[in-house]
């Protein structure tokens, strides 16, 4: 019986210790791994915002004291507050609310993760966590396009790969802005594990099949971005120079092979191509019939300059700013968000919202740089840059499933700067 007690007493003290040690880790990569669900990773963000609140309440001192705690506080409150304001004349105050107030899991969940960055380890764990996500979602979603099927049964459908992200395309969007830490772990293992190079197929297959026009602009966005890097960081020696040229060689051919064979994509780049005709009718069928829905945002914007509608208020406001000729409303249907970044932002905050989101983007990039770790993070900022350019027409920045998104991925660039500064790996490079 003392045994059977000692052996429980050993294995309850083995998993503290183990949450201790791991429970950062496991649930920002649940949280990442739940992002192929449309509200599922509502709860590990739920459960590091209550850990969070829990130690705000126990030890307010203790999360005050750290430097990059303390500015975190300051970035959220640029972005939150302008949302608070924005419920002043909300065209659907209760919408907007449900919004507001939970926006605030999002600044226990930064107090609690920016806690557990100082342990040294959790970003090279994460990173490595998260390449080994980022290829099996895209190895399985080609596995559906070739054989009509992903490992989990999922269907392809025509024109739209989703692999586990099934029936929902966001695969291509959170693969694109998730692509410089995956070039970036390619780079650094590929030396070594040459078959690495060969995981790049699939991510460009996906992203090119899945005809999503914004997801390509990420991709392209986060390539520039990461060929800036390597020759800032002058990371391209002559070996290196051989690896990209054969992988770019190597792109190029499964880009023409995957364009050839198949004909949604074909018709995809059509279309797009009307972009160029001038003629509005052709324009806008080649923007999925964006353009009212933006000239609708500019009417909003240019009534309600100050704060905005209101989170999430686009929808209720649509019929009010176009005519009975409207695309949508014709459809008896009203766009839930204006579908570009910034339009929304104005649109919903007002010109406080988008200077408080300026004002942020500003002094998170100032402190990388005051603390000489910008090119050093530049793979992970590159991740957040790619999820909101303003090129974007993709998910709703105030959305749930967006705003979560840009949280997790702000958090991995902190987790990497502390990690960085605690190695004191700069200094040495």
């Amino acid at each position: 019986m003392s045994v059977s007690l000692e052996s429980g007493r050993n294995l309850l003290s083995n998993l503290h210790q183990w949450s201790r040690d791991n429970l950062a880790l496991a649930l920002l990569f649940l949280t990442a791994f739940l992002f192929i669900s449309k509200s599922l990773y509502n709860v590990p963000v739920a459960i590091m915002a209550l850990i969070g609140f829990y130690r705000c309440i126990i030890s307010p001192k203790a999360v005050w004291a750290d430097l990059h705690t303390r500015f975190f506080i300051v970035l959220f409150l640029l972005l939150w507050l302008p949302l608070l304001i924005s419920l002043v004349d909300a065209v659907n105050p209760s919408r907007s609310a449900k919004t507001v107030f939970p926006y605030l899991r999002f600044l226990f969940m930064g107090i609690y993760i920016l806690q557990e960055a100082r342990r040294i380890d959790l970003w090279e764990k994460l990173r490595l966590a998260v390449f080994c996500l980022l290829a099996f979602w895209c190895v399985d979603a080609v596995i559906q396009y070739i054989f009509k099927a992903d490992l989990f049964g999922y269907p392809y459908e025509a024109g739209h790969i989703t692999g586990m992200f099934y029936p929902r395309n966001t695969i291509s969007h959170v693969t694109a802005a998730l692509s410089p830490l995956y070039f970036e772990f390619i780079r650094e293992k590929g030396r070594k594990i040459k078959w690495l190079w060969l995981l790049l197929i699939p991510l460009f297959m996906v992203i090119l099949l899945s005809g999503r026009r914004s997801a390509w602009i990420m991709l392209l966005v986060s390539m520039a971005g990461y060929l800036f890097y390597l020759f800032r960081r002058e990371l391209v020696d002559r070996g290196m120079k051989k690896l990209l040229l054969l992988s770019g060689i190597m792109l190029v051919i499964t880009v023409c092979i995957t364009v050839a064979v198949n004909q949604p994509l074909q018709n995809r780049i059509q279309e797009t191509m009307q972009l160029f005709s001038g003629d509005y009718e052709q324009i806008d069928v080649a923007t999925a019939r964006r353009l009212p829905i933006w000239e609708a945002a500019l009417s909003m914007i240019r009534s309600n300059w100050l704060n905005g509608i209101g989170p999430r208020g686009y929808r209720y406001a649509y019929s009010d700013y176009t005519d009975e000729d409207d695309y949508w409303v014709k459809l008896s249907m009203s766009p839930t968000h204006p579908h570009q970044m910034y339009l929304e932002i104005l649109v919903e905050t007002g010109i406080i919202g988008l200077i408080g989101f300026l004002a942020a983007a500003y002094l998170f990039t100032s402190l990388l740089m005051k603390e000489d770790l910008i090119m050093y993070v530049l793979p992970a900022l590159l991740c957040l840059i790619t999820a909101i350019f303003p090129l974007n027409t993709h998910l709703a920045f105030y959305g749930s499933y967006w705003s979560s998104f840009f949280w997790w991925l702000l958090l991995i660039i902190f987790i990497q700067a502390s990690t960085i500064q605690l190695t004191g790996h700069h200094k040495e490079v």
